[in-house]
């Protein structure tokens, strides 16, 4: 059934044509077409800022762990930031309990019993604050994600199951924290609800996730 079907995993080693050159970390989806458009990689080696959104096409083949880019890690660096970093000075609230722990950190100094396990708390004039760079009208989803059923949680997102020819998505797969210990649960297209960046929603039952049939999965692009 899903032998033109490639699955592309969230969480896995990604490699360039030359190197290892990180891991995926989110699936950018347009909710209206359930198309994944773009992954995102992250080099565990550097700090957010590296992660970069990497086109669709720019997958040649997976496996259950691994994503493999026909680009270089070069290549990949030069790719549009998924994230980009903001500083903004703290409110008068956020000031004043800053305020009142360096109080606090004042009276532990003073007092000699205390001493050895006080640790100065310096207050910052300004707050990094990270924002996304998704695409217009698209989200992010990570894996973990929350897959819920009408009747509650059922699992957590793993992998999704794709056509290679347009990325449109054709299932879903969940192999982390579901109900059914190590099976593979793959849930359809036309089961899904709706998804958002935390949670999948599924408009069908828990009796209706487990009675699911398994399927296998082609695990080449193109």
């Amino acid at each position: 059934m899903t032998d033109n079907k490639i699955a592309i995993p969230i969480n896995a080693d990604v490699l360039c044509s030359d190197e290892k050159c990180g891991k995926s970390s989110h699936a950018i989806i347009n909710p209206i077409t359930q198309n994944i458009t773009h992954i995102v990689v992250k080099d565990s080696d550097l700090p957010e800022s590296s992660r970069r959104i990497v086109p669709i096409e720019k997958i040649s083949t997976t496996t259950s762990n691994t994503v493999t880019l026909n680009c270089s890690k070069e290549e990949l660096a030069q790719m549009q930031a998924f994230t980009e970093s903001h500083y903004i000075k703290p409110d008068n609230d956020t000031l004043a309990t800053m305020l009142q722990i360096e109080h606090y950190e004042e009276t532990l100094l003073s007092d000699p019993y205390i001493l050895p396990y006080a640790i100065p708390i310096t207050p910052l004039e300004y707050m990094p604050i990270e924002k996304e760079l998704i695409p217009p009208g698209q989200i992010a989803v990570h894996r973990g994600a929350e897959v819920r059923a009408i009747d509650g949680r059922v699992g957590r997102v793993d992998e999704f199951v794709v056509e290679p020819s347009n990325g449109h998505i054709t299932h879903l797969i969940m192999r982390e924290g579901h109900l059914w210990m190590t099976k593979d649960i793959v849930i359809p297209l036309k089961a899904i609800e709706k998804m958002e960046e935390e949670i999948v929603y599924l408009n069908i039952d828990k009796k209706g996730v487990e009675s699911l049939p398994e399927i296998n999965v082609k695990r080449l692009f193109g």
